[in-house]
């Protein structure tokens, strides 16, 4: 069976996508910290390493410095709203079906629509347990599709 609606917007502001959203930019934000803070300390601890003069240090770092400061400030934006926006895709793939499941229960249960049945996309994840609740509905109230 087809369903009779099409998704179009991305960010349903539930509660279950605004969790994943979330855990998804401190999953971003997390390895960026860490990995600009590693290329830091490398440059600073391999070049102090090897040179013994502090002014010169700084002298031959700044360029470096400079330079991986442009590339981040280039790269990561750019990568961050691409991961962004794949996760709000990933997020509706899973948020979408669930608000619309929750939906039509309330539905079913509020209004008492027992001939009522749950539709789903066909590619949704959680199709089969629509299903499931779908046929524990006509076994309930005694309908046969």
């Amino acid at each position: 069976m087809r369903a009779k609606f099409l998704r179009t917007k991305y960010f349903t502001g539930s509660h279950i996508q605004v969790r994943y959203l979330s855990l998804l930019l401190v999953s971003m934000i997390v390895p960026l910290i860490f990995v600009g803070f590693c290329l830091y300390y490398l440059i600073f601890t391999l070049t102090a390493e090897q040179i013994g003069i502090p002014e010169y240090i700084a002298m031959t770092l700044a360029p470096v410095v400079e330079k991986i400061d442009f590339m981040l400030l280039v790269g990561i934006p750019p990568l961050f709203l691409l991961l962004l926006w794949w996760g709000i895709i990933l997020s509706h793939r899973f948020a979408g079906p669930l608000e619309r499941l929750e939906k039509e229960l309330k539905e079913i249960v509020k209004d008492e629509k027992h001939g009522h049945r749950i539709v789903l996309r066909k590619n949704d994840d959680i199709r089969p347990i629509a299903d499931s609740i779908n046929r524990l509905l006509d076994a309930f109230y005694g309908r046969k599709r």
